[in-house]
């Protein structure tokens, strides 16, 4: 069996012209230059895709099996992988959907820091001192914030 080629996203990047033209699906490279004119779907939607992770594009469309076996005769080789790649490729919906969480998170915290503080204001005497307050609800913030961080470093 052949050696895989890897290449990274600045190679694979320049590859973005109708005269020269590759694509990432699912972390392969593709050289579709030759494919261009062939395309059922025409040539636009493959320069929209030109040097970049074309993987959702591809999928969202549900190609045929011919079309996957004709998509192997231009392979060139393998992405690289490397953290930068994977943060390349991660779905945007992905991405929102961590930050979604993380304000649903820090909101929810912050209501519950506020109740804490009133409450124990309330059992303090009634005193609207603003330490009893700000105190709860910073700790709070800086540990989702924390937490978000780490969770988006993976």
């Amino acid at each position: 069996m052949a050696e895989v080629k890897y290449y990274d996203w600045a190679e694979v990047a320049q590859h973005n012209s109708r005269n020269d033209i590759w694509m990432v699906i699912d972390g392969k490279v593709y050289d579709i230059t030759k494919f261009l004119d062939e395309h059922p779907g025409g040539e636009e939607v493959l320069l929209e895709q030109a040097g970049v992770d074309a993987t959702d594009a591809f999928e969202e469309i549900g190609h045929s099996d011919d079309a996957r076996d004709l998509l192997k005769t231009m392979y060139k080789g393998d992405l690289k992988p490397s953290v930068a790649s994977m943060i390349h490729g991660l779905n945007a919906n992905a991405v929102l959907g961590i930050q979604e969480k993380a304000n649903k998170a820090a909101a929810k915290a912050q209501a519950k820091a506020v109740a804490a503080a009133a409450s124990t204001a309330k059992a303090a005497g009634g005193s609207s001192n603003v330490m009893f307050v700000l105190v709860p609800i910073v700790a709070v913030l800086g540990f989702v914030i924390y937490k978000y961080l780490e969770t988006s470093k993976k």
